[in-house]
């Protein structure tokens, strides 16, 4: 008899440490919202750059903005949105001052435990006069396929440092065939020929020509041309797509 007494509230203990029976579950978790409206005081806010924010199966929120990519532990209960720990993390890219603004901005909404609310598939996150209108992102901008898409350079990075390309420049694009890729940088002829693997692509960069050619054109063929000379992981995102070259340079671009 001793035995049923000790075994019954153990085992109430261990069904405590875990979900409540009949809880519901988090309908943010494992889902990625794209702003389609930000307002401040009332008046919309220009953004220059997409807001995006994940709430990860893990209990993670994951947000971007433009530059930097902030996370911390997040818990959603009670209508709130309260990040855990040291709160948000944020890369160290660095960037124009507008996107750093911008991440400022955005950091100090989503750190301040603003509310939140679904209706149907649109989220509402508020905090005091902020309010961000979101919609899911399979929505507002399904990810674009590799081939036959025309991807246009937005950004040149290396290392930690992200730089914009130069404004009135004209644009460089790059076009994936399945088993080519030809770049369009206004200068010398690029092609590479190119398998994918996973989220691996291997290029093999073809013969050139050698012209040089004013600054902020060289800038945008010069980073093409170090990603397409070996490995690069690669990342689409609904309309932007990333790669990321095994010697630390990369490029970063969206769909026209």
């Amino acid at each position: 008899m001793r035995l049923l007494f000790v075994a019954v509230p153990l085992l109430l203990v261990l069904t405590a440490c875990g979900q409540r029976a009949g809880s519901a579950p988090d309908p943010l978790r494992g889902r990625t919202f794209i702003a389609t409206e930000v307002t401040e005081d009332g008046k919309p806010r220009e953004m220059t750059a997409e807001l995006s924010v994940e709430f990860t199966d893990d209990g993670r929120l994951i947000a971007r903005a433009g530059c930097n990519m902030m996370q911390g532990e997040v818990d959603t209960s009670d209508s709130k949105i309260t990040i855990g720990g040291e709160g948000l993390g944020m890369t160290g890219m660095g960037c124009d001052p507008e996107r750093h603004e911008q991440d400022s901005f955005v950091s100090s909404v989503l750190g301040s435990t603003p509310s939140w609310e679904l209706a149907g598939d649109r989220l509402t996150i508020t905090s005091g006069t902020t309010t961000f209108e979101m919609a899911p992102r399979e929505l507002v901008t399904p990810d674009r396929d590799l081939v036959g898409t025309t991807w246009e350079l937005d950004t040149v990075v290396d290392g930690q440092t992200a730089s914009s390309m130069p404004a009135g420049a004209e644009p460089v694009t790059l076009v994936f065939d399945g088993t080519k890729v030809v770049a369009d940088t206004h200068c010398n002829g690029v092609t590479a020929e190119y398998t994918v693997s996973g989220d691996t692509i291997v290029f093999d960069l073809g013969v050139m020509t050698k012209m040089a050619c004013p600054p902020e054109i060289m800038l945008g063929e010069d980073a093409v041309v170090d990603v397409l000379s070996g490995d690069a992981k690669y990342e689409i995102t609904a309309d932007k797509l990333s790669l990321d070259g095994s010697s630390g340079k990369g490029i970063q671009l969206h769909a026209k």
